[in-house]
Formats: C-alpha cells, sequence, structure tokens
C-alpha cells in the first residue's frame, strides 16, 4: 500500500513537472543569401515550419480585395488560416517564426490587448520591395510578436518585434543570415522574459554551420537540401521529426528563389504529415502564367496540401 501510494505520488510530480515545461511554439527555423553566393544572382531564403501536430502546412495562391496577389504558406489549424510565409507578384517575400522568449499566453495577450497583427499577410498585400517594409513604421509599430525574415532580389532584413518594442535591419550585402527562436536584434526585458531555449540555438548554429560547408555558389535546390539535417535529434535538428506525440515537428517547407532583372521567382514547397504519413511537394515559377491563373478578388486557390 506505502509503495502504492508513493508510486502515485511519483507519477503526479512527474505529471506536474511535464506541465510546467515552456508550451510548445511554432518553432521554425529560417534562412536567407544574397549577391555572389547565390547561383544566378537575387536572394535565396528558406522557411522550415515546425509545430505540434493539429496545425498543418498549406499552400494556396491568394488574391486579396486590394492589393498584390500571393503564393502563401498557410497554418491551416481548427480556426482562420493564417499567412505565415509567402512571395507576392512584385517578387518581395516574407517569412516568419515565434519569438520563444515570450511565453505564448503572453505573446497572445499583448496581441489581444493591442490588437496587433501578424505581418506576413499586410506586408505581401501592400509592398513591393524590402524598402518599403522598412519604411513602413505604422506597420512595424503594430506588429504582434515576431521575427520576420524579408527578402527581395537586392536586399534581405531581418525583423524583431516583441509587441511593444521593435527593430528592423537590412542585412550586409553577401552576408548569411539565419533566425530561429531566440531574440538576435532586441535586447530588452520586454522580449528576453525566458532564456534562449537550447533548441533554438542548437538550430541557429547548425543552419550557420551548414551554409559554411555549402559549395558556393548556391541555388534553390542546394539552400532547400539543407532542410534535410537531422544531425541533432528529433527535438533539436533542422528537420524535426519529434520525440513524443505533443511534441513540434517539421511540418512544412517554403524555399524561394527571387531572381535578379525582373527574372520570375521560382519556389519548392512542401508539406509534411506531422503524424507521419508520408509529404507531398511542388516545384512552382512565379511568372506571368501563374499570376494570371489567380482566382478573382477575395478569393483563394489551394495550390498544395
Amino acid at each position: 500500500m506505502v509503495q502504492g501510494f508513493r508510486f502515485l505520488v511519483v507519477a503526479c510530480l512527474l505529471v506536474l513537472a511535464v506541465l510546467a515545461l515552456p508550451q510548445a511554439v511554432r518553432a521554425c527555423t529560417l534562412w536567407a543569401v544574397n549577391g555572389s553566393d547565390v547561383a544566378g544572382g537575387g536572394s535565396l531564403l528558406v522557411k522550415n515550419r515546425d509545430y505540434p501536430p493539429g496545425h498543418p502546412t498549406s499552400f494556396a495562391l491568394v488574391t486579396p480585395k486590394y492589393g498584390h496577389k500571393v503564393m502563401a504558406m498557410l497554418s491551416t489549424g481548427t480556426g482562420q488560416p493564417t499567412m505565415v510565409g509567402g512571395v507576392n507578384e512584385k517578387g518581395l517575400a516574407v517569412i516568419t517564426a515565434a519569438v520563444g522568449s515570450i511565453p505564448r499566453a503572453e505573446r497572445k495577450r499583448r496581441t489581444q490587448a493591442g490588437g496587433l497583427v501578424y505581418p506576413v499577410r499586410p506586408m505581401l498585400e501592400r509592398f513591393a520591395t524590402v524598402r518599403e517594409v522598412v519604411a513602413a513604421k505604422d506597420l512595424l509599430a503594430g506588429v504582434r510578436p515576431i521575427f520576420a525574415i524579408v527578402a527581395d532580389a537586392h536586399e534581405v532584413a531581418v525583423l524583431e518585434s516583441s509587441g511593444q518594442a521593435w527593430k528592423i535591419e537590412v542585412m550586409a550585402r553577401e552576408a548569411f543570415t539565419a533566425h530561429t527562436n531566440h531574440p538576435l536584434l532586441v535586447d530588452t526585458p520586454d522580449m528576453r522574459q525566458e532564456p534562449d531555449a537550447p533548441g533554438s540555438v542548437v538550430r541557429l548554429n547548425r543552419i550557420r554551420e551548414l551554409w559554411a560547408a555549402l559549395k558556393k555558389p548556391a541555388d534553390l535546390a542546394a539552400v532547400a537540401a539543407l532542410a534535410q539535417d537531422q544531425a541533432d535529434g528529433p527535438d533539436r535538428s533542422i528537420l524535426r521529426t519529434g520525440s513524443a506525440p505533443g511534441k513540434a515537428r517539421t511540418v512544412g517547407l517554403l524555399a524561394a528563389w527571387l531572381p535578379p532583372a525582373g527574372g520570375a521567382p521560382k519556389v519548392i514547397i512542401r508539406v509534411i504529415d506531422p503524424l507521419g504519413a508520408g509529404q507531398a511537394e511542388a516545384s512552382l515559377t512565379l511568372d506571368a502564367a501563374f499570376w494570371n491563373a489567380a482566382p478573382p478578388p477575395g478569393q483563394s486557390r489551394i495550390l498544395l496540401q
């Protein structure tokens, strides 16, 4: 009887310890580069989207009522799909990752209290270049807690917002830019509410290491292939499989080449079943024919799910 009671106490303590762990977040890995290290010039950028099961990825061609058409990466959970990345018809691309240093409940509270917005849709519908995004102080001041990489054929910029403080920085030409889920630009108490997650640090260091070892100049296929790396186990690798049913794992990929001189962007899009039932992939050229096939204003068409 005593042994049974002790077992029950230990089991309860383990459950409480698990419940006390930080909640899983959109623990994505982002990377981008432009300049002479890009085969054919222009910019390359990639988003590996990680999430626990229940929020799968899909891709759609979206025609807003007003603004630019978008090839969008969507988080399709139980509510309204959220645009978490994409490329618009002007050649601007945006990819995002969650701010893991702010608890999820606090991110939600700040967003609701301040009427803050998820930035991908308004950026891609309104703007054509990185410089236009950088100049949009009104939008940037109202962005919810988020990390983002914004790119066109000429420039790459990083945005960090805590929902209270924000900074956007255009990266040096030729620089390799990467981001995971801990802050690199905004070092304020409202941003750093929790320590940098070990997995976020491991993924950031690993993607930098993989890029350094990659043969240059690199093309779209080569930078997208980095997303397959599993060197750091199921929970800390670039490609995550999750060590337990509720753990975050990689559920999608968006890789884009934004060529110079007005060339048509090329993308690789991938949807991965979070329960291990396989994946679907497509390669698209975002040329005039692609955009001309867009649905009427206010509608969208699924490309991959």
